[in-house]
């Protein structure tokens, strides 16, 4: 088999079982508030610099779970997380099941991802001990079969949740206590540590963990109350809620971390890659591509990436149909609010969160740069056959 940056010869990737856990609305500018997960992202293959492709959690893991955007998976808007393309998009859990893997899930809900592939899909609650319950799962897992895991740990939000609902996406109350937001906002991520750190010592526990590659990640980040108009995700593009991660845990691979651009689609094409497992050409090509040709030096750019959302809430909801759109490459950005047809341009090298809107700068330059972007941006909106309305059209 072919080697990624390891010197000595691996067992064939096609024989390990797979745990891959969400951990959902982390942001991956609290990382260094994880002392456990850092410790294991060392050991694996860390995408440190990943964003999210759809900065809410019934778009974002239906899109990692089959590697294509959400205007193309079906899953273009809150309203329609029912609509996935089952037909023409195929997911990680049919893969495995295809392979002769048993599969089995456990979310918070049965709208989080599509019910395809898995011999057993449990749900649990808010009130939930994630800890004491996906042990449990994990010592009941079949010993006589390979295995895919799939565990959603919400932790973060379901506690912030618990926060946030006392206000609407405009309450002053709740905007003007950022530091209190963010306070309580990193217990949770703490809360989160405890739980990488329970369940990877448990996996060894039970004596997996020799023949186990685990992925950790996260979906979307949240709001703390940064920009007035969203209280935590989905209705905005800003880089609290579009920073993630993704770690990739393979038995006798050595540790690399990876600081170029990639997407959150990329990470199922990894999967594949990584497993020895090849894309189905019945199914829609995929819009992912593995992120082994950064481990193996063949690729060394940012990669593009295009992100869609529409808010329940916030300035201009559309839960029927995304509505805001951007384009993140080269450390800026680009992005369209396409109700009320207006542009925002971010220099994110030298403003970081996104405070100085260069739209309508006069610097010749950077209106070239500017005229680029804006042309990449509607090649994706046109590439993912996303239909703006005459209102929406520049």
């Amino acid at each position: 088999m072919q080697l990624y940056i390891i010197k000595h010869k691996m067992r064939k990737m096609k024989d390990l079982n797979v745990i891959f856990i969400t951990l959902d609305g982390l942001r991956q500018d609290r990382l260094n508030l994880m002392p456990n997960l850092s410790s294991i992202s060392e050991k694996g293959l860390f995408f440190s610099n990943m964003i999210s492709v759809s900065p809410y959690t019934f778009t974002s893991i239906p899109s990692i779970f089959c590697g294509i955007y959400p205007s193309l998976n079906g899953i273009d808007s809150y309203y329609s997380m029912f609509r996935f393309k089952k037909n023409k998009c195929k997911t990680l859990s049919q893969y495995f099941k295809d392979a002769g893997y048993y599969t089995f899930a456990d979310v918070l809900n049965d709208c989080i991802l599509p019910n395809i592939g898995f011999d057993e899909m449990k749900l649990h609650t808010m009130e939930d001990d994630l800890i004491v319950l996906h042990k449990k799962i994990l010592s009941g897992i079949p010993k006589n079969k390979k295995f895919f895991l799939y565990l959603h740990y919400t932790t973060i939000h379901d506690e912030y949740i618990k926060l946030a609902k006392k206000y609407n996406d405009f309450d002053e109350n709740y905007f003007n206590s950022y530091e209190e937001n963010k306070k309580f906002y990193d217990s949770c991520v703490k809360q989160t540590d405890k739980y990488v750190k329970e369940i990877v010592d448990y996996i060894k526990e039970l004596g997996l963990f020799e023949n186990t590659f685990i992925v950790f990640h996260s979906d979307h980040g949240t709001s703390n109350g940064e920009k007035a108009g969203e209280k935590l995700y989905g209705c905005f593009t800003y880089d609290y809620s579009l920073k993630v991660f993704s770690t990739f845990l393979i038995p006798g691979q050595e540790g690399k971390k990876i600081n170029f651009q990639c997407r959150t689609i990329d990470i199922m094409p990894t999967i594949l890659d990584i497993m020895e497992i090849n894309p189905d050409e019945r199914f829609e090509k995929l819009q992912g591509k593995s992120l082994l040709s950064f481990v193996r030096g063949e690729e060394n750019e940012d990669r593009i990436v295009f992100v869609e959302t529409g808010g329940l809430g916030g300035p201009w909801p559309s839960p029927r149909k995304h509505n805001v759109f951007c384009v993140r490459y080269k450390n800026k950005k680009l992005i369209y609010n396409a109700t009320p047809k207006t542009f925002e341009f971010y220099d994110l090298e030298k403003d970081s969160e996104e405070n100085f809107n260069l739209i309508e700068t006069n610097n010749a330059s950077l209106v070239e740069i500017i005229q680029e972007y804006k042309k990449i941006l509607f090649e994706k909106i046109k590439e993912n056959k996303i239909n703006l309305s005459e209102n929406e059209k520049i």
